[in-house]
């Protein structure tokens, strides 16, 4: 009985492990599958949650205004110290960096539209002089700065909310992004160096913008014509312009244009912020155009498939297209970022094609 016990206990033994050697393989992807499902999961939950407050009126953003003369911002133009809080990735290349400043100081001091240097150790390439095979034009230099502009404030938490795209090294550029590879290996709590505020233009409030000291108002019309990233110092504009009531502010508002140009459709930042944007606001246009589209049955949710041309320009320019109302180039003011040959090809445009006036380039 008892060796009759012990065989049936053998037996059940040997087929469990038949079944789990035979099967390990099976297993190990179910295991696999289910944490990444978890941690995707976990990542579009992070990434809703913030789209969601960054589509919200920004309850703690701030305007440099002369009531703020007596608080202390943390900005003084000196050298600081940001406190890396979290990475969150947004897409394969571009990531959201969130840092953190100290509570002792009652805000940031970075005026919409104003931009954050980021302080680094400069780093040597692969071929020493070089940087990417060409020229190092930074070589003799112990330290490099980039500038950044944040999307979104927080003055209760003390968080800044960078959109970066990191640069990583493959075989055309083969030492990457200066910046950016060293941002990416940072850790949480981990310090970089920055000082500001810079640059010559901020928004002032009931629509009014300061550029190189001087007053420029938003009369009917502001077109804001982007490039990749170069959609950061736009972003904290839009919101305000959209979601802030003045007292000072005419009662019609300002009609906005956002003409977003990116390599392909899974480069759009925010998209869905700018999309929800376009349907909740009759003032706001949102208007992509794609180097090339990935997805061939996507091509038709594009204004337009190739670089910015004069076409798509005359067609959003000129006019607020989204309620068919014609605009004055007085009664127009452009504002431009994103890469040089971007920005250059579309100001010539701008100029020479449509005759416009009140442009500026960031």
């Amino acid at each position: 009985m008892k060796r009759s016990f012990r065989s049936m206990l053998r037996s059940i033994f040997m087929r469990s492990l038949y079944f789990l050697t035979s099967n390990i393989s099976s297993i190990i992807i179910f295991c696999v599958s289910i944490s990444f499902l978890g941690y995707f999961g976990k990542e579009l939950h992070n990434n809703n949650k913030l789209f969601n407050l960054y589509s919200k009126k920004h309850e703690y953003e701030e305007l440099d205004t002369k009531e703020k003369s007596q608080e202390k911002p943390f900005l003084n133009g000196k050298n600081q110290s940001f406190k890396l809080y979290r990475i969150i990735k947004l897409t394969p290349t571009v990531k959201i960096f969130i840092f953190s400043y100290p509570h002792e100081y009652e805000y940031l001091g970075l005026g919409i539209c104003k931009h954050i240097k980021f302080n680094a150790s400069n780093i040597e390439g692969k071929i020493k002089g070089k940087w990417n095979n060409n020229d190092d034009k930074e070589k003799n230099l112990k330290q490099i700065s980039r500038s950044y502009t944040p999307v979104y404030i927080d003055k209760q938490k003390k968080h800044v909310h960078f959109i970066i795209r990191v640069y990583y090294p493959d075989d055309e550029y083969i030492d990457g992004g200066k910046m950016s590879i060293q941002l990416n290996k940072l850790n949480n709590n981990d310090e970089i160096d920055i000082n500001g505020p810079f640059g010559l233009l901020e928004y002032k409030g009931n629509n009014e913008l300061l550029h190189l000291s001087k007053s420029v108002k938003i009369k009917k019309h502001i077109v804001m014509i982007a490039g990749g990233t170069g959609m950061t110092p736009f972003f904290r504009l839009i919101n305000h312009l959209l979601l802030t009531k003045e007292k000072e502010l005419p009662s019609d508002p300002v009609y906005i244009t956002f003409i977003y140009a990116n390599r392909n459709e899974n480069e759009i930042l925010l998209k869905s912020i700018f999309d929800d944007y376009e349907n909740r606001f009759e003032n706001f246009k949102r208007v992509y155009s794609v180097d090339k589209c990935l997805n061939t049955n996507q091509m038709c949710n594009f204004e337009n498939i190739g670089f910015i041309n004069e076409e798509l320009l005359r067609k959003y320019v000129l006019k607020y297209e989204k309620l068919n109302i014609e605009v004055k180039s007085k009664d127009t003011l452009i504002l431009l970022c994103g890469p040089p040959p971007m920005t250059s090809s579309v100001k010539s445009i701008l100029k020479d094609q449509l005759h416009m006036e009140n442009i500026i380039v960031f």
